[in-house]
């Protein structure tokens, strides 16, 4: 067998091809070093962009234990915040997408926020009584007799606040959106009303409907607030021979379903009524058959309505009412149930009245899930 030689392997004839290949080789080497120098840099270079990001992120979020006015950290309370406060009397309620739970202080004409450690801190109300703030951070605002609030679909805050309605916004300013602040005598509103000229009277109830248009109850008439501005009557219609005087029936707290079915309390007792798509009001049941407070009503498991008895949490139906939870006795006190709103994933949330003779010396705040119940406040 004959085997050839390469190239490398044979003689050179001329000493300048051996320096050549010398020069090429070296060539080569430089060549390699300076690619994998360049890699190098590159590499350096983003892994020190990378840093600067996530600093930056860092920096600008802060801490998870830092709670600023404007905190959008894990633990951010959801909307921006005030000060520190005390909840001294624990009125309506209400719970934010992220699961937050805010409450009215009635005691301060104030909404309150409750953090993961306990404590409190200022949403609306500066606790003054007044009018004032519009356009302004909430937490700076003068509210008065705040009945009732409730979460719009982007986040959004409404406050049934005396003969108005106001909205905070998730930066944290607040306006009126209807309502003239005539707590007097309560006005027909004609439909196409321009909202903030309308005297809606102090007994308001707001719910929001399925594409976040805001519902209103004026104890004489249920209301939609249109996009541009404006109030819509929606009719209400009781037929004769129902469980109510359809010339003294009252509109007091409404609550809407996940599937768009109008609920209401009031009538001319305590009484529950769903409304049809054309008006038409159907007694459902009595909620509180012995008086005491209107029913509260919000919108629960399955989109479904609630309804409070006074001492239970009642589901709403056709044409009857299911105890889904009783209230007898909460921690070995009784508990007679004033206020309560859901969380996303069901856990409840309800305080009791203030200072109910002969039972309780203190108020109670509490949470409920499954059969665990805890207290929140007292």
């Amino acid at each position: 067998m004959i085997i050839t030689p390469t190239h490398h392997d044979a003689p050179l004839e001329n000493p300048d091809a051996a320096e050549l290949l010398i020069r090429e080789a070296r060539q080569k080497a430089r060549r390699r070093r300076l690619t994998v120098g360049v890699g190098l840099l590159v590499g350096a270079l983003v892994i020190a962009s990378l840093v600067i990001k996530v600093s930056s992120g860092f920096a600008k979020r802060g801490p998870s234990s830092s709670l600023g006015s404007n905190a959008r950290s894990a633990t951010s309370p959801g909307l921006p915040v005030g000060p520190y406060a005390s909840l001294d009397l624990a009125g309506p309620l209400a719970v934010g997408s992220n699961g937050r739970l805010y409450v009215v202080d009635v005691a301060h004409d104030r909404i309150l926020v409750r953090l993961n450690d306990g404590r409190f801190r200022v949403v609306a109300g500066d606790g003054r009584v007044g009018f004032s703030g519009d356009g302004g951070p909430a937490y700076k605002a003068d509210l008065t007799k705040v009945s009732q609030i409730a979460f719009g679909p982007h986040g959004s805050l409404y406050i049934a606040d005396g003969a108005r309605v106001r909205v905070v916004n998730a930066r944290g300013v607040i306006r009126t959106i209807a309502g003239d602040g005539d707590g007097g005598q309560v006005h027909r509103i004609t439909s196409g009303t321009p909202a903030l000229t309308a005297s809606l009277g102090s007994q308001l109830s707001i719910a929001l409907g399925v594409k976040g248009q805001l519902h209103i109850s004026t104890v004489q008439q249920l209301l939609r607030l249109t996009t541009s501005g404006q109030l819509v009557s929606l009719a209400v219609t009781v037929p004769p021979g129902s469980m109510a005087d359809p010339a003294a029936f009252s509109l007091m707290q409404i609550g809407i379903s996940g599937h768009g079915i109008i609920d209401e309390s009031g009538g001319n007792g305590w009484s529950i009524w769903q409304r049809s798509a054309l008006g038409v009001m159907t007694y459902v049941g009595y909620a509180r058959g012995s008086g005491g407070n209107w029913p509260v009503l919000a919108q629960g498991p399955g989109g479904a309505v609630y309804a409070d008895t006074g001492s239970e949490i009642v589901r709403v139906e056709r044409k009857r009412l299911v105890t889904t939870f009783e209230f007898n006795k909460v921690r070995g006190e009784y508990f007679s149930l004033s206020n309560f709103a859901f969380g996303p994933h069901g856990t409840l949330y309800a305080d009791d009245l203030a200072g109910d003779t002969g039972f309780q010396a203190h108020q109670q705040l509490v949470s409920v899930s499954g059969t665990r119940v805890r207290l929140l406040w007292q």
